[in-house]
C-alpha cells in the first residue's frame, strides 16, 4: 500500500502536521512564529508538545527548513517592543499547502471507508 510505510501512514508524523498547519495559516494572513506555535498548541494540543523552550526550538527549524526550500519567507518587522520576524506564504509554499491538503482529503475518505467496512456498513 502507498501510503503504509514501516507500519504508520506516511504523513502521520508531526512535522507533516505542523508543516501543513503552517501552510495554512500562512495562506491566510502573515503570522509571527510563536503566534502559529500558540495557535497549533490551542487548537491541537495533542499534536505535539506545543509549549515549552524545547520544542519552540523544534518549531522555528521547522520554520527555517520551510523557508529555505523556498516555501514560506520572512521579514523582520520592528515597532515597539522586540524585533519579531514575521511569516508568509510563497507561491511554491501554496502550491505544496494544496497537494497536502489533497493528500490529507484522500486519507480521510480512506479512513472514511476503513471505519465503514470494520463497523458492518456497506462500503
Amino acid at each position: 500500500m502507498r501510503s503504509f510505510q514501516h507500519g504508520r501512514f506516511k504523513g502521520a508524523g508531526p512535522n507533516f502536521w505542523i508543516t501543513t498547519f503552517v501552510l495554512c495559516v500562512l495562506s491566510k494572513k502573515e503570522a509571527h512564529g510563536y503566534e502559529l506555535f500558540e495557535m497549533l498548541a490551542e487548537h491541537f494540543p495533542n499534536l505535539c508538545p506545543c509549549r515549552g523552550p524545547s520544542w519552540m526550538g523544534a518549531g522555528y527549524r521547522i520554520l527555517r527548513e520551510l523557508e529555505l526550500q523556498g516555501l514560506i519567507t520572512s521579514r523582520w518587522e520592528t515597532g515597539e517592543g522586540p524585533a519579531k520576524r514575521t511569516y508568509s506564504l510563497t507561491p511554491k509554499g501554496k502550491v505544496l499547502k494544496d497537494q497536502l491538503v489533497d493528500q490529507m482529503k484522500d486519507l480521510r475518505n480512506q479512513i472514511d471507508r476503513f471505519l465503514q467496512l470494520v463497523e458492518g456498513e456497506e462500503v
